[in-house]
């Protein structure tokens, strides 16, 4: 039997990893159920979406009908991949509800909100994962072998650096993740908004 799978938030994430990989890699065992969006246009690109490689067309649900999709779909897992300060919201309903959920990117924006999705996930008994989606790259996965092994000793510092392009790295600064109540914020927009700040405790 198929895993049903529904998805609330239908934006570039939900494209990115999650539309077409099961439509047209895992089809075999898994299937979309429902679409759960503030969009509808998003919500009707990606039923196009998944057209493409064969998938049957889903029906569509507002923000405000979540539980109303959860209830009249039934899916195994829902896929949370909406604007990361309401991922805390589905997250915790859909478990109440009876569903194991795969969340992106953050699980939440606050501390709050993380032990709330702890508690819940201990009195639900259901399951939760959160996807990273660097972890699955060849070179990454490279790394944590290597240390894992001890071939390279014990590792004592990690320096990381991360230069964002302009395509990438200036699109956090026009959509949603420019304010912190949406994204709990980003060490780069603290950056850039607090350099001097930043310095001085670097300096101590």
């Amino acid at each position: 039997m198929k895993k049903k799978y529904a998805v609330v938030g239908t934006g570039g994430r939900a494209g990115l990893y999650y539309l077409t990989s099961i439509a047209r890699d895992y089809q075999q065992t898994s299937t979309f159920v429902a679409f759960c969006d503030t969009n509808q246009t998003r919500m009707q690109y990606a039923n196009k979406m998944i057209g493409e490689w064969g998938h049957a067309r889903v029906p569509c649900f507002s923000a405000d009908q979540f539980e109303t999709m959860i209830a009249e779909c039934k899916p195994d897992i829902v896929i949370v991949t909406s604007i990361d300060r309401t991922h805390h919201h589905y997250i915790i309903r859909a478990m109440e509800l009876g569903c194991d959920v795969i969340s992106e990117k953050p699980m939440t924006i606050d501390e709050e909100k993380c032990q709330a999705i702890i508690n819940d996930i201990a009195r639900t008994g259901r399951k939760l994962r959160v996807t990273f989606n660097y972890r699955y790259a060849p070179h990454h996965s490279k790394i944590r072998e290597l240390i894992a092994s001890g071939v390279i000793g014990d590792v004592f510092s990690v320096h990381f650096e991360w230069l964002l392009n302009t395509q990438h790295g200036a699109d956090y600064f026009r959509r949603w993740h420019r304010d912190k109540r949406n994204s709990g914020w980003l060490l780069v927009l603290w950056n850039k908004q607090k350099p001097r700040r930043h310095q001085r405790r670097l300096s101590k």
